[in-house]
């Protein structure tokens, strides 16, 4: 580990401070991440787990986030292991992601396991300039350490909180990660964890923005941002002081067009949402439901008030 210094770590090249986009798992932020990256000005990376295994007070090193990743790339269906943070280096420094391309990346990454995650991060910020590096990974949120440390390494960052409605969340939570699950294990069982992850990553967000100047982050619904981008996106970009007009929304919801998106030849596959990467157009998201949680879910009332509160703190 790497104790967090934000004033001799950076290499001395010149870069712009980046966005966060704070969402936890199941969140649209994968194609929130598209659509943002599609405005000339912005860099969307893909989900590169840069704070991950953070401790209290230090960052990880690159050796750090990979080690062990090897066993889990042999194990799936991934060519490379951490393949966010692989595409990433590979289409920053060569322009594409194919397979030499990934091959170098990976290589790269393994001759520079001493560097920080934020070493990292500010070297492929300084290559993207003068563009403006934006990037989410879940896991930012869902741990203090992971969050806080994202906090300090970058402390004129600015952050997007995206939201969506707990009920939408929960029923995406209970498909995508139904494979984890023992069938024996009860449905009641599975939605308590589900719900415990979407109220601590959000309610972590929240305590950890009140902290900050207004102007440093805003929170976004991402029904809206994707039910109605063009009249959306403005907003968003207003905030981060960018310019627009109507060509640079249209290709904004042109969601396919990232680097990043769809499978590019399988070898670089992940980094970000399966189902978005599988087909990356964009798809229009119903607004947020009216219903209450479902009866089957099996929710006591404490809990349900507990959602219901923090879900109306939100928005919804």
């Amino acid at each position: 580990m790497n104790s967090i210094d934000t004033g001799a770590r950076r290499d001395l090249q010149e870069m712009r401070d980046p966005i966060f986009l704070l969402a936890p798992p199941r969140s649209y932020s994968t194609v929130s991440i598209a659509m943002l990256a599609g405005h000339p000005d912005i860099y969307g990376f893909p989900e590169m787990l840069l704070f991950k295994v953070a401790t209290e007070g230090e960052l990880p090193t690159i050796g750090e986030l990979l080690s062990g990743a090897e066993m889990q790339a042999r194990a799936s269906s991934f060519r490379f292991a951490r393949p966010g943070v692989t595409r990433a280096v590979a289409q920053v420094h060569e322009g594409n992601q194919s397979p030499t391309a990934l091959r170098n990346a990976w290589e790269w990454l393994n001759n520079h396991v001493d560097w920080s995650t934020v070493r990292l991060m500010d070297h492929l910020l300084a290559l993207v300039y003068p563009k403006i590096g934006i990037e989410n990974s879940p896991d930012t949120v869902t741990s203090d350490r992971a969050l806080n440390a994202c906090l300090r390494s970058y402390p004129n960052a600015r952050y997007i909180h995206l939201t969506r409605h707990p009920v939408t969340s929960l029923q995406s939570m209970l498909k995508h990660y139904a494979a984890l699950y023992p069938e024996e294990v009860p449905i009641e069982t599975r939605v308590r964890q589900h719900l415990l992850l979407w109220y601590t990553s959000h309610l972590r967000i929240v305590k950890a923005l009140r902290g900050l100047p207004r102007g440093r982050w805003i929170r976004v619904r991402a029904e809206d941002l994707l039910g109605n981008p063009q009249s959306r996106i403005p907003g968003v970009l207003d905030w981060i002081g960018l310019p627009q007009d109507e060509h640079i929304v249209n290709v904004m919801t042109q969601t396919e067009r990232w680097d990043f998106a769809g499978l590019k030849q399988m070898s670089g596959y992940g980094g970000g949402d399966p189902i978005f990467m599988n087909d990356p157009m964009l798809r229009s998201v119903p607004p947020p439901p009216s219903e209450r949680m479902p009866e089957e879910w099996v929710i006591s009332g404490a809990i349900s008030r507990r959602i219901s509160a923090l879900a109306n703190y939100l928005g919804y």
